[in-house]
């Protein structure tokens, strides 16, 4: 009976570091997970914040990455991560902002002669959707309103956060947890997913307002212009819900 409690005892102190490491390892997986879902919220909220302040004032501000550094420092407060955007491309090629963070997480062991595991997350949007106008033709002056090219509403009003198409680049792995401005989740698109598969690293877009994400950036849904045009031209097209009632009272 020694001999077997013996060897009970010694199973135990070999199972048992493997046990607590193994444990250690879960946890310290699902810390690095956290962080880059917080990562991933942080810049994709920046991008959308940016987009929209810079069409409404064109201020060179948008252009300089410390207004982004600082504004990421804010949103992952407490989190004692470093992280760099000179990877980024602000406001270069068509009024477009590609946020790009690099930073590293330390290891609780060395692995491979390294104890910081390096990362890098991107958010791609566009700062502003340009507006499309329509010469009036002389005559009476009617009351103008405002359409896109395959909108069934009109808009009384510009800034109506209805016309704001904000565009993110995000993974696949990632559409799960994210929602669009009314809270919704992202469906694939028929016209640019339609019989295709993902994986979690494949690259993928969607907008603030939509509820479909789309494999690419030139998919037609995801194109929008805005037209100016006469009240007398709206034809079937019903009123914003959110601006359209506004403008009769």
């Amino acid at each position: 009976m020694k001999v077997k409690k013996a060897s009970l005892t010694v199973e135990a102190s070999l199972v048992l570091p493997v046990f607590l490491f193994a444990m250690l390892l879960i946890a310290y997986l699902g810390q690095m997970i956290k962080c880059q879902n917080e990562m991933q919220w942080a810049l994709t909220r920046i991008a959308r914040e940016a987009s929209a302040e810079y069409g409404a004032t064109k201020s060179e501000v948008f252009k300089s990455h410390a207004y982004y550094l600082a504004k990421l420092n804010l949103y992952l407060k407490g989190m004692g991560i470093s992280v760099s955007l000179l990877e980024s491309e602000l406001l270069k090629e068509n009024d477009e902002i590609n946020l790009s963070a690099s930073y590293h997480i330390k290891l609780p062991f060395r692995l491979l002669n390294t104890k910081h595991l390096s990362l890098s997350q991107r958010v791609h949007t566009r700062a502003f959707t340009g507006v499309e106008s329509r010469e009036s033709t002389g005559g009476q002056e009617e009351v103008t309103v405002y359409i896109t090219e395959t909108g069934r509403v009109y808009h009384r009003k510009l800034d109506c956060t209805y016309l704001k198409l904000s565009i993110s680049q995000i993974l696949y792995g990632d559409v799960s947890g994210m929602r669009n401005e009314s809270g919704g989740r992202y469906k694939p698109c028929e016209r640019c997913c339609k019989g295709k598969t993902f994986t979690g690293q494949s690259v993928i877009w969607i907008t603030n307002f939509g509820d479909r994400y789309h494999s690419s950036r030139s998919c037609s849904g995801i194109k929008r212009s805005i037209l100016t045009i006469k009240f007398s031209e709206v034809g079937n097209r019903t009123p914003c819900s959110k601006c359209g009632e506004e403008g009769r009272k």
